[in-house]
């Protein structure tokens, strides 16, 4: 079982914050470094949770995850995947930073399947999420605020 968690932070508001995490349209795939555009697909979406396909082409994982939010908490839970089981979950949390901007942090509890997978979530476990908040680092700097002052 892999469980890991980190904390990232950013100058970014936490609304923009929180509105890049809970976009699921085509932006996405802009945003997260990591997913492949060709493996993003909306399964269906409701006001506050949507149901998705996503992966990374290159290491061929893909998943299909449930994602459920009110603020300040966005939860994904594994329905079905090829290198974790089902259940696992990402819990990411928005708050306000202590010196103004945002405090994101992400708490990772799964279970590999697979040869890829044990070796995916190898690296998160032995480098205590190191790779997730370089990750995540990445992901924030792509946002850029839509309308004026956002940030």
């Amino acid at each position: 079982m892999a469980k890991v968690a980190y904390s990232v932070t950013s100058d970014l508001s936490p609304q923009v914050v929180w509105d890049a995490l809970t976009e699921f349209g085509p932006r996405r795939a802009d945003l997260w470094p990591d997913l492949s555009p060709t493996s993003f697909k909306v399964l269906d979406q409701g006001e506050n949770w949507a149901r998705v396909r996503e992966g990374t082409a290159s290491l061929g994982i893909w998943s299909i995850e449930r994602y459920e939010w009110t603020y300040p908490v966005i939860t994904a839970t594994v329905e079905q995947a090829n290198a974790a089981q089902s259940g696992g979950t990402w819990r990411m949390k928005v708050q306000p930073g202590p010196s103004g901007g945002t405090l994101l942090t992400i708490k990772m509890d799964r279970r590999a399947k697979g040869v890829v997978g044990h070796i995916v979530h190898g690296l998160f476990q032995v480098t205590n999420g190191g790779i997730l908040a370089a990750r995540t680092r990445r992901m924030l700097a792509n946002i850029r605020p839509s309308t004026p002052g956002a940030s």
